[in-house]
């Protein structure tokens, strides 16, 4: 087997793989809902996924302080702009812009 056809064999492999990650949610769709456990997940899984991110994201605070308080103020604009909006893009850039201009603003003046 030549090198070029190994590559696309793995190409094709990866994207049969991925499309049916993708495809198996749609296609499983009435026994997902009917079921009580994925609904149990359902309700419950978006909370423990945000704490997850929320105390992974401030891992960087407690050997940099300037850090710390970079993130908590990242922090603190996507809730508040979430909880005014409802918009999690707009949350997500909020907290992007104010955690990357603390940064830079601090940057600039030491």
């Amino acid at each position: 087997m030549t090198p070029t056809v190994s590559w696309l064999l793995a190409i094709a492999v990866m994207a049969a793989v991925t499309f049916s990650l993708r495809a198996l949610p749609l296609a499983a769709y009435r026994w997902l809902t009917a079921s009580r456990f994925v609904d149990a997940l359902n309700r419950r899984l978006p909370l423990c996924v945000m704490v997850v991110l929320l105390l992974f994201s401030l891992r960087g605070g407690a050997r940099e302080p300037v850090m710390l308080v970079s993130e908590l103020l990242g922090l603190a604009a996507v809730a508040v702009t979430y909880v005014r909006w409802r918009n999690p893009l707009a949350s997500v850039v909020a907290g992007l812009a104010i955690l990357n201009g603390v940064q830079w603003l601090v940057a600039r003046l030491v």
